[in-house]
């Protein structure tokens, strides 16, 4: 009897384990502090050897945008937006070193970081610097799709497009044709308004219609980057079709869903925690200025794809094709990635997101982990609302940007008192 209680204990123990998410934590002062030092080594070095088809004053320009750039950096170490020395960052690299060891012409110089921004993103800037969002994992099912997300970012770097770019912006800023049309325009007696707001959309158009011509040249590139490294030559088209989706919110909250997930709450449910009144009208949006197709700096990625397809089609049309890449060490991260937005989140004192994602999640798996962050949110929206600053956290609602089911979460929030706040950040401690 007493063999089978160890090893009930041992099962259990086991069991909560394999339950307990793995979060990369933030950077501690220390480790902040030699980040910093590092890309200042960086920042000089690269600032140093620059060099652009152009003249010296824009090449003071440029130095001058990079600078910025690293300034605004140093602010988001501080903020613990950035995860640097994790076994992810390892992990990154280690894909990277690989690609490059099969496409020599990307540069040694790029330092890779991991951004805990929740935008489905990665970039690379002009110095070499590429972040990747930890949030983009969930647009990825498997290693090949996120090496080819690797490839593409490098395909910008080795076609320069970050300090093209910044050239073609500062010429068209300072020609002559751009300074007269400015002059004429402050010189009109009527209709300055809308001549200046054409000037806008066409140089906002002109930038855009640039951007989208890079993207798909990075997309190009990136594959043939990609058709070295003997991968399945299906995945770049594959995850092109995730990303598409991605704007689409994965999970939603009812109304019954917060009756479920508050039932044993000592308050009685109240329907007026969820009357929207007339929030939606004061927030509604009757024409946009722009034609924002054009002003996407990505092109639609249906043409994206159609490109590659069309490109590439011995590769994407073969039957000769490698398996998809199994990898213990991509599913561990893939798994982990809601719980990492949850904490990354709440560590970036986002605390009304922090809240709607933990307890989508805690809706559908009632982790401890979960309850702990949605006890915390709700304990620093209480002292939020108590200091009348909750709107820094929680939307107000807008029935034209927002999902029906976030435009009810913040619906729920701002109609609940101090009290109410602390009464359910208490229950899920308790809980």
């Amino acid at each position: 009897m007493r063999n089978f209680a160890l090893v009930f204990a041992l099962f259990v123990n086991l069991l909560l384990a394999a339950q307990t998410p793995v979060v990369i934590d933030t950077l501690n002062a220390e480790q902040k502090t030699a980040l910093k030092e590092e890309y200042k080594l960086h920042k000089e070095s690269f600032l140093k050897n620059l060099q652009i088809d152009g003249s010296k004053k824009e090449l003071k320009q440029i130095k001058e945008i990079f600078n910025n750039h690293f300034d605004d950096f140093e602010k988001i170490i501080d903020k613990n937006c950035i995860v640097s020395q994790s076994p992810f960052n390892q992990y990154l690299i280690k894909l990277f070193e690989e690609i490059r060891a099969q496409n020599s012409e990307i540069p040694s110089d790029v330092k890779l970081l991991v951004s805990r921004a929740f935008a489905e993103n990665a970039a690379v800037s002009g110095d070499g610097l590429f972040q990747f969002n930890q949030s983009l994992l969930k647009c990825i099912d498997n290693e090949d799709q996120l090496v080819y997300i690797i490839c593409h970012e490098m395909a910008h770097r080795v076609l320069n497009h970050s300090i093209t770019g910044m050239l073609a912006y500062l010429r068209k800023d300072s020609s002559k044709e751009l300074k007269n049309n400015v002059k004429e325009i402050k010189r009109q007696q009527y209709g300055k308004q809308t001549d200046a707001e054409n000037l806008l959309k066409e140089l906002a158009y002109a930038s855009s219609r640039t951007n989208r011509y890079n993207e798909m040249q990075a997309d190009s590139l990136g594959y043939i980057f990609y058709v070295k490294l003997s991968k399945n030559r299906q995945q770049p088209v594959a995850v092109m079709e995730k990303m598409r989706d991605s704007d689409n919110e994965r999970d939603s909250l009812t109304i019954n869903d917060y009756q479920k997930l508050f039932a044993d709450a000592s308050l009685n449910f109240n329907e007026k925690w969820f009357d929207m009144g007339d929030y939606g009208k004061y927030h509604y949006r009757e024409s946009t200025k722009f034609n924002t197709d054009s002003l996407r700096t990505h092109p639609n990625m249906n043409q994206r794809i159609e490109m590659l397809e069309k490109e590439f089609p011995q590769y994407l049309d073969s039957a000769d094709n490698a398996p998809v890449t199994v990898s213990a060490e991509f599913t561990k991260w893939k798994e982990n990635v809601d719980y990492q937005a949850v904490y990354n989140l709440f560590a970036g004192e986002k605390y009304g997101s922090s809240l709607y994602e933990a307890l989508k999640l805690y809706n559908r798996q009632p982790l401890p982990f979960l309850k702990e962050y949605i006890s915390k949110s709700f304990e620093k929206l209480a002292e939020a609302k108590q200091k009348y600053r909750l709107n820094r956290y929680v939307s107000q609602v807008n029935v034209h940007e927002y999902t029906d089911s976030y435009n009810l979460f913040c619906t729920f929030i701002n109609n609940l008192t101090v009290n109410e706040l602390k009464t359910f950040a208490e229950y899920f401690t308790k809980k």
